[in-house]
C-alpha cells in the first residue's frame, strides 16, 4: 500500500483507489502514476481479494483489469452490489475490445482500453472519473470528455472542481461554436468568445448561466494569456455582469451605429488609451456590438469609454429607424446569452406543479424541473403567457418598430391564439404607444404559428433574427418562415416510456413490455404535431438511427443548420452532436435543454434535434453577420 503524507494545511482525507490486477508489473506502475497524482493506492492480486477490500476499505474508485484471476470485473461488480453496501465507481481496464459486453451498463461501470494507456494519461482520466462523480456529469466511452450542463453548477464551482482536480485540457461551451476555457493543471491559462481572447473572453465566458459543457483532456496550442489567481478571475467577472446588466439597462441597441462629431474643441479634449482605441475602431465597424468585440478592453471598459464619450458630444447612436423586432415564447429553449444577442425578446409560459406555478426560465430551469418531475406523484401542467404578459412585452418594443412573433405549434399549446388576442385587444393601446414613440404609421405585429416546439422552435426564431439582422422586411420575414416550416424537421427520442404512459400516450402495458425489451421509441414532429415514427433496442442504437431518418429528410451533401435538445442528458446529446457533424455539411449547430412542455411528456435522458436545409438563395442571408 501507498501512503501520501499530509502536510500542514493540507486536507486529511486522501482519496484511495483500489488497483485489482493479476499482472504485477503493470500493477505497479498503475498504482506509482496513482501515488504520484495525490491518491493513496490498495492493491488487489485477485479477485476474492478485491471483493473483500473493496467491500471493507470503501475505496474512493475501484479500478480493475481483465484477467483477474478467480472472478471476472463484472462478476466482481455484481457480487459488491448483492451486498447492499455503497459501490464506488468502477473502472474496468481491458486489452481487447471483444471482452466488454455487447450492450455495457451505463454510468456505473466504465471501461478503458489499456493498449498503449501512459500511466500519466491514466491519471487525468482518473481525475476525470471523480471529477463527474462530484459535478453529477457524463462520461464519454473514453473517458476523456465529460458532459456536463450549467443549470447544475456554475462557471465558478466549475473551474474551482477542475482546479481541485488539478486538470489540464479544455473547457468548451455550448453557447457558440468557438467559446471556451483553456487549462493547465489546473489553472486557467486562456479563454475564447469567438474572435474574442483572454481576460476579455473570460469576462464573458464566467458570465454564463444554462447550456452545456464539454470538458476533453488535451494539451492544446493555447499560450497563457491568464496569469490571475482564480478567486480573483471570478470575482472580477461576476463583478463585471452585474455592472453591465446595470449598464444595458440604459443602452440603446447592440446593432445601433455609433457616429464621431469633431466639434470645435475636439483636438483640445484628452482621452483614456480606451477612448482612443473607441474612437479608431468606430470608423471600422458596423455596429454597436462589433465596437465592442473589436477594442482589446474589457467589455465593462469598453461601455464605460462609450459612455465617457457621448457624454463628452464626442460621440452619438444612430438607432436603426424601424427594426423589425423578434419574439418568441419559452418553449424556444433558447440560452439567455443567444436571445440577447440577437436581440430576441421571450415570453415565458407557466408551469404548475399542483397549487405551486412558476415561469419557465425565469423561476424555474431546466435541471430543477426535471428534479421536481421526478418526484411529483402527478404530471405538472403548463400554462400559455396571459394577453396581459404579451401586452406587456409589445407594448416595451413597439416604439421601435414592427414585431414578428414566433410561437409553438398552435396544436401543442394556445400560446400563439394568446397572442393574436393580445394584437386584437391592445390595438388602440399598441397604436398610443406607437405615436408616442415618433412612428406616425398603424404598429404591425404579426404571430406565426411555427409548427415547433423546444429546439426546433429556436431555430426558427433564430434564423428569423437573421434575417431581420441582413435587412429583409417583415412581411417577406414572415413570408419565408411560412414556407420553410415544413423544412424543419424536428426527431427525438425517449430514455423511459414512463412519461409518455403517464400523459396517456400509450398504455401501461404496452409501456412496461417496452421498458423490459430496452425500447427507445423515435418521435417526431408533423404539420406540429408529435407523432411516431420508429424504434430501437437499447441507448447506443439511438444516435444511428436518428441520423438515418435525418438523410431521408434532407440532402445529406448539402448545407443543414443544426439544434441538438437534451434533457438532462448532456452525453448522449454530445454524441448526436458528432454523428450529425460527421454525416453533414452543418453551417451552425446551436444546443438547447428541452423544457417543460415538451419534457413533462417525454422525460429525463430524451435528447433529439432539429435539421434546416435552406436553398441556396436563403443561405446568404441566414448566415451570421461579422
Amino acid at each position: 500500500m501507498y501512503t501520501v503524507s499530509v502536510g500542514e494545511g493540507d486536507v486529511a482525507e486522501t482519496p484511495t483507489v483500489l488497483v485489482a490486477d493479476s499482472v504485477a508489473e503493470r500493477r505497479r506502475q498503475l498504482g506509482l502514476a496513482l501515488y504520484e497524482g495525490g491518491y493513496e493506492v490498495i492493491n488487489a492480486v485477485n479477485g476474492e481479494e478485491a471483493l473483500r477490500f473493496t467491500a471493507g476499505l470503501n475505496p474512493t474508485l475501484t479500478m480493475v483489469h481483465t484477467g483477474l484471476e478467480a472472478m471476472e470485473p463484472l462478476d466482481l461488480h455484481q457480487r459488491l452490489t448483492a451486498t447492499g453496501l455503497s459501490v464506488p465507481p468502477f473502472l474496468i481496464l481491458f486489452d481487447d475490445a471483444a471482452q466488454l459486453p455487447e450492450e455495457p451498463p451505463e454510468g456505473v461501470v466504465f471501461f478503458l482500453s489499456s493498449v498503449g494507456l501512459a500511466p500519466e494519461r491514466l491519471l487525468q482520466q482518473v481525475r476525470l472519473l471523480l471529477l463527474a462523480r462530484d459535478i453529477g456529469g457524463e462520461l464519454g466511452d473514453g473517458i476523456d470528455t465529460l458532459y456536463g450542463d450549467l443549470t447544475r453548477i456554475s462557471i465558478g464551482d466549475l473551474l474551482r472542481v477542475l482546479q481541485k482536480y488539478v486538470i489540464t485540457g479544455h473547457v468548451s461551451l455550448s453557447v457558440g461554436p468557438d467559446t471556451g476555457i483553456w487549462l493547465r493543471e489546473g489553472s486557467v491559462i486562456d479563454a475564447h468568445w469567438g474572435g474574442v481572447k483572454g481576460r476579455k473572453a473570460f469576462n464573458r465566458v464566467a458570465s454564463l448561466r444554462g447550456g452545456g459543457f464539454v470538458i476533453s483532456l488535451e494539451e492544446g496550442a493555447a499560450e497563457r494569456s491568464i496569469d490571475t489567481d482564480l478567486t480573483s478571475l471570478v470575482s472580477d467577472a461576476v463583478d463585471e455582469k452585474f455592472q453591465l446588466d446595470e449598464l444595458f439597462r440604459d443602452l440603446p441597441s447592440l446593432k445601433s451605429r455609433l457616429e464621431v462629431r469633431m466639434g470645435e474643441g475636439f483636438f483640445a479634449l484628452e482621452f483614456t488609451a480606451v477612448e482612443r482605441q473607441i474612437l479608431m475602431a468606430t470608423q471600422k465597424v458596423k455596429n454597436f456590438a462589433e465596437l465592442i468585440d473589436i477594442v482589446p478592453a474589457t467589455d465593462l471598459e469598453v461601455i464605460q469609454g462609450v459612455l465617457s464619450l457621448t457624454e463628452q458630444g464626442v460621440l452619438s447612436f444612430k438607432i436603426p429607424e424601424n427594426r423589425v423586432q423578434v419574439v418568441t415564447d419559452s418553449t424556444a429553449d433558447l440560452l439567455p446569452a443567444l436571445a440577447r444577442r440577437l436581440n430576441i425578446s421571450v415570453v415565458p409560459l407557466s408551469v404548475l406543479f399542483e397549487s405551486q406555478v412558476f415561469k419557465d426560465g425565469i423561476d424555474l430551469q431546466p435541471d430543477e424541473f426535471y428534479g421536481r418531475l421526478t418526484q411529483a406523484p402527478k404530471l405538472p401542467t403548463t400554462s400559455p403567457p396571459s394577453i396581459g404578459e404579451f401586452l406587456e412585452t409589445y407594448r416595451r418594443l413597439v416604439a421601435m418598430g414592427d414585431i414578428i412573433s414566433i410561437h409553438i405549434s398552435s396544436k401543442l399549446s394556445d400560446t400563439a391564439k394568446r397572442a393574436i388576442d393580445a394584437v386584437e385587444r391592445g390595438a388602440e393601446e399598441l397604436q398610443r404607444v406607437r405615436e408616442q414613440g415618433a412612428l406616425d404609421r398603424q404598429p404591425v405585429i404579426r404571430v406565426v404559428d411555427s409548427w415547433q416546439t423546444t429546439v426546433g422552435l429556436g431555430l426558427q426564431v433564430v434564423l428569423a433574427a437573421r434575417m431581420v439582422e441582413h435587412g429583409l422586411s417583415l412581411d417577406e420575414v414572415v413570408r419565408r418562415l411560412e414556407d420553410q416550416r415544413q423544412r424543419y424537421h424536428l426527431l427525438f427520442s425517449v430514455n423511459t416510456l414512463e412519461y409518455l404512459q403517464k400523459g396517456g400516450r400509450i398504455g401501461k402495458a404496452q409501456a412496461f413490455l417496452g421498458t423490459l425489451l430496452g425500447i427507445k421509441p423515435i418521435l417526431g414532429l408533423r404539420d406540429g404535431e408529435v407523432v411516431p415514427l420508429d424504434r430501437v433496442r437499447g441507448g447506443r442504437n439511438v444516435q444511428p438511427k436518428l441520423v438515418e431518418l435525418f438523410k431521408e429528410r434532407v440532402d445529406a451533401s448539402q448545407p443543414v443548420f443544426v439544434a441538438v435538445g437534451h434533457a438532462t442528458a448532456p452525453k448522449w446529446a454530445g454524441r448526436l452532436r458528432s454523428a450529425i457533424g460527421e454525416s453533414f455539411q452543418v453551417v451552425e449547430m446551436f444546443e438547447g435543454e428541452i423544457g417543460p412542455v415538451v419534457g413533462t411528456h417525454v422525460g429525463p435522458g430524451t435528447v433529439g434535434a432539429c435539421l434546416f436545409q435552406p436553398t441556396a438563395d436563403e443561405l446568404e442571408f441566414l448566415r451570421p453577420i461579422g
